[in-house]
C-alpha cells in the first residue's frame, strides 16, 4: 500500500548530469573509434584503461562519490572497477581471435 502525500508548492528541479558521466560517455565514443580505426586490442585498451581511471577517481575522490560513477560503498566499486579493467585488458591481449 502507497503513502499518500498531501501536495506541495515545492518545485522539484531535476539533477543536472555529472560531468564524470559525460567523460565516461567520451570514452566510449573514443573506444568506438579507436576500434574502428586503430583495431579491437587498441579499443579494449582504451576501455580497460577508462575502467582503471574510474578507480583511481572513486579511490582518491571525496564521499558520496561521482554520480554515476559511485554506485555502491568506495571499496567495492574500486575493487569492481580493476577487476573489470584487467580482465578486459588480459583478454584482449591473450586472445588469438583478436587482430592486432
Amino acid at each position: 500500500m502507497s503513502e499518500h502525500r498531501p501536495p506541495t508548492d515545492e518545485i522539484v528541479v531535476p539533477r543536472r548530469t555529472s560531468v564524470a558521466v559525460w567523460l565516461v560517455v567520451a570514452a566510449v565514443a573514443a573506444a568506438t573509434v579507436t576500434f574502428a580505426v586503430v583495431g579491437p586490442r587498441a579499443g579494449c585498451s582504451v576501455v580497460s584503461g577508462t575502467l582503471f581511471a574510474l578507480a583511481v577517481a572513486r579511490a582518491v575522490g571525496p564521499e558520496p562519490g561521482l554520480p554515476g560513477v559511485a554506485v555502491r560503498g568506495r571499496v567495492l566499486d574500486v575493487v569492481g572497477y580493476v577487476l573489470l579493467g584487467a580482465v578486459i585488458a588480459v583478454l584482449a591481449f591473450t586472445s588469438p581471435s583478436l587482430v592486432a
